[in-house]
């Protein structure tokens, strides 16, 4: 049982297609240097940089009985720290789901590295693309939200999303915008629905 936080940054193609190469790595090793020690700082390990985005899971490979909670703490913290440390030139979305996976070395030759595996990821990656069409930085599913022990920033309901593959809605919940800063937006109160 793990959870995965998928982090993307908006625009980047778009970015990218302005600049040079070079301006376009500094941004992301930019970019990466902010990211990478919040999500470390909660327990979570980077499992693959993806071009403009990350991969991270929390409770493996090292099992932590509070992985959903760290990833929920994590990724409004990262949100925090890209809009402190980037502000207007970096906006990210963030999809957090978890449940059962596999973890092992997977790979051939010298490609080989721990892999995580199953559902559950695929899940997050598709919540994370969601957060562009509801407008939210952060959407955590409702199998995440069960999970969680401690309190935390109020979650609001944004609904039951369709998702590529899946047969039934996944509920989805966004962070109260009073209860956290996100990243490149002005603070505001979500009202639960």
């Amino acid at each position: 049982m793990a959870t995965m936080a998928f982090i993307d940054i908006r625009g980047f193609t778009t970015f990218a297609d302005r600049v040079t190469a070079r301006e376009a790595v500094a941004y992301l090793s930019e970019f990466f240097e902010v990211a990478v020690p919040v999500l470390e700082g909660h327990g979570g390990h980077v499992n693959k940089l993806l071009g403009d985005g990350m991969l991270a899971v929390f409770g493996a490979p090292v099992s932590l009985p509070d992985h959903a909670d760290r990833a929920l703490a994590a990724a409004t913290d990262l949100l925090g720290a890209v809009d402190a440390a980037l502000g207007e030139r970096c906006r990210i979305g963030i999809g957090i789901n978890t449940g059962l996976v596999l973890v092992g070395t997977m790979g051939a030759g010298d490609v080989v590295g721990i892999e995580v595996v199953g559902d559950p990821v695929n899940v997050a990656s598709r919540v994370q693309g969601a957060t562009r069409d509801l407008g939210e930085p952060l959407l955590v599913t409702a199998a995440t939200r069960f999970m969680l022990d401690a309190a935390q920033p109020q979650l609001v309901s944004r609904g039951a999303i369709a998702l590529r593959g899946k047969s039934q809605p996944v509920a989805v919940y966004g962070v109260a915008r009073d209860s956290v800063t996100l990243s490149g937006r002005p603070s505001r109160t979500s009202e639960p629905t």
